[in-house]
């Protein structure tokens, strides 16, 4: 029989992070596709944004309702620690002005190969595992896979979300695993995804982005970056936001934040009499908006062929409307082809976010996108895969010492 300490279900950066973290025993990652890491690649465009600077006190507000649940975890292994992980294990990080942090060396590989080269225990790959029972405390866990059964005295699910199924990621041992042992669970969805809106009418904008735009959905507000792509709303302002939204609700967007309606009449009735400029120029010049989208707003209210000083009063609440409370109805999200991460998943309920050991099955574990957690984009899923994967190995540990 093939009999282990610990065994890790999935080599994605979770459970190769665990894998690293263990001290002992005799251990293994199975994992169902034939090379590991494939998310890990794909991070930051392959250049791997690991995690974000600034005090781990400021990540809670960047993974929704969750942050206050996974504090625990992110503050005994915060970014700072993850930093100096990387340096010992010879990958260097760098910091950009906008916080995200790489590998200085901006690969992705280069970190993927340092985890494989310090894996306390063999990877077998092409192994999906099927089955999961448990046999009790003392006898652990036993897991039917393509490459045979297995029996692990502690067992740490780190198989990820359902985003990029093109990697292997489809969720579906955690659907097993909370099937068969009765672990409440979150169904998945897309997060961190573009938004579609009925009648969307910038895509021949395609390309052109803004900062600090604010955006407004089910009474939730949230202020970043805009990008207008050929078929819907993307950027970080959209996409960090994206959790909060579902067909039907109204979008509402203000291009000139942090402007009001009321203060960005003021400003037109003080600008406009005696102004020679066209609008398009005027939205350009002192709104500093891009000036193709000034025209085509320009266009949308019918007033790209006058003066501004021409115009009345209610045309001028007409731009206003439009410039701060552009209004859409969202018609859907990109799926999980396009999706960043995944929400939903094992819920944060059935384990201790201390050790992320499950409350009702003693030596199991989840660790990362297999649960229900999803953060922002910019270094903070791959934060709570570290922080997450080192307090379980933490308790296992602990637990192997005694």
């Amino acid at each position: 029989m093939k009999k282990y300490d610990t065994i890790i279900v999935g080599a994605g950066a979770a459970g190769l992070y665990c894998g690293c973290a263990l001290s002992g025993g005799k251990n293994l990652i199975l994992e169902k596709g034939k090379r590991p890491g494939l998310k890990l690649l794909m991070s930051g465009s392959g250049q791997c944004n690991v995690t974000h600077g600034g005090s781990i006190k400021e990540f809670l507000a960047c993974y929704g309702d969750k942050g206050r649940s996974i504090r625990t975890c992110l503050q005994k292994h915060n970014n700072l620690e993850l930093c100096r992980f990387l340096q010992g294990l010879g990958v260097p990080t760098v910091e950009r002005d906008d916080g995200k942090i790489f590998p200085k060396s901006m690969k992705a590989q280069d970190i993927l190969n340092a985890l494989l080269e310090n894996q306390n225990g063999e990877i077998i790959y092409e192994s999906e595992v099927t089955e999961v029972e448990y046999l009790g405390q003392e006898e652990g866990y036993h897991l039917k896979a393509r490459a045979g059964d297995f029996f692990a005295k502690n067992l740490v699910i780190a198989t990820g979300g359902a985003s990029f199924p093109t990697t292997g990621s489809d969720g579906k041992l955690a659907r097993t695993v909370s099937a068969s042992l009765g672990i409440p669970m979150e169904d998945l969805k897309p997060s961190l995804t573009p938004v579609f809106v009925e009648n969307y009418c910038y895509g021949e904008l395609s390309g052109i982005s803004f900062r600090d735009v604010a955006i407004m959905v089910s009474g939730h507000r949230a202020v970043g970056d805009l990008l207008f792509t050929f078929k819907n709303f993307s950027g970080p302002v959209i996409i960090n936001n994206s959790r909060y939204m579902k067909t039907g609700d109204v979008l509402e967007i203000n291009f000139v934040w942090p402007r009001s309606r009321q203060e960005l009449l003021a400003e037109m009735k003080k600008d406009f009499p005696g102004n020679g400029q066209s609008l398009v120029n005027y939205m350009s010049d002192t709104l500093d908006l891009p000036k193709r989208f000034a025209k085509a707003v320009a266009e949308m209210t019918g007033l790209d062929c006058r003066k501004v000083s021409q115009f009345t009063g209610d045309e001028m609440k007409d731009v206003c409307a439009l410039l701060t409370g552009q209004r859409f109805t969202v018609s859907g999200l990109a799926g999980f082809k396009e999706a960043m991460a995944t929400a939903g998943g094992i819920k944060l309920s059935s384990v201790s976010t201390k050790t992320m050991e499950s409350k009702d099955y003693p030596g199991l574990y989840f660790i990362g996108e297999v649960l229900d957690v999803d953060g922002d984009t910019g270094g903070y899923n791959l934060q709570f895969a570290y922080s997450s994967a080192m307090v379980a190995a933490d308790s296992i540990n602990w637990k192997q010492q005694k």
